[in-house]
C-alpha cells in the first residue's frame, strides 16, 4: 500500500468516526442499532462542518479586556519565573567577569604603583 493510500484510508476512518454523512455500507441488524445510529447523528450536530456558516460573534471572546488582562498576567508570571531561573547565574557570571577585570587592572596598574611607593618611600598625588 502506498503512502497516499494510507493517508486516504486514515482520513476516511476519521470521517467515519465523527460524521454520519460519509458514504458507507450500513447494515442495520435491529432497531437498537438503528436507534444508536440516530443518537450518534444527533450528537454530531455540535461538530461544525466546513461548509457551515458560523457567526463571528460566537467565536470572538465576550470580554477582550479580561482576556488581555489574563494574558498580561501570564506573560508577567512567565517573565518573573524566567528571571528567577536565569538571573542568579547571569549575576554570578557578570560578578566573576568584573572581579577578573578588577584583578587584572590592579595587578597591572595598582600593584606596580604600590611597589614603587614601597621602594622609593614616596606617595603619588593622583591615582
Amino acid at each position: 500500500m502506498s503512502r497516499e493510500d494510507d493517508v486516504i484510508t486514515q482520513a476516511d476512518a476519521l470521517m467515519r468516526r465523527h460524521r454520519s454523512f460519509v458514504a458507507r455500507v450500513v447494515e442495520v441488524a435491529n432497531e437498537e442499532t438503528a436507534a444508536a445510529a440516530a443518537h450518534d447523528a444527533e450528537n454530531d450536530t455540535e461538530i461544525p462542518v466546513l461548509t457551515e456558516v458560523v457567526d463571528a460573534s460566537e467565536t470572538a471572546p465576550r470580554d477582550i479586556e479580561a482576556v488581555l488582562a489574563a494574558l498580561r498576567a501570564d506573560v508577567e508570571n512567565e517573565l518573573s519565573a524566567w528571571l528567577v531561573e536565569v538571573l542568579p547565574a547571569a549575576v554570578a557570571n557578570a560578578s566573576q567577569n568584573i572581579l577578573t577585570e578588577l584583578d587584572a587592572k590592579a595587578r597591572h596598574t595598582l600593584l606596580p604603583h604600590l611597589l614603587e611607593i614601597l621602594k622609593n618611600g614616596t606617595t603619588r598625588q593622583k591615582l
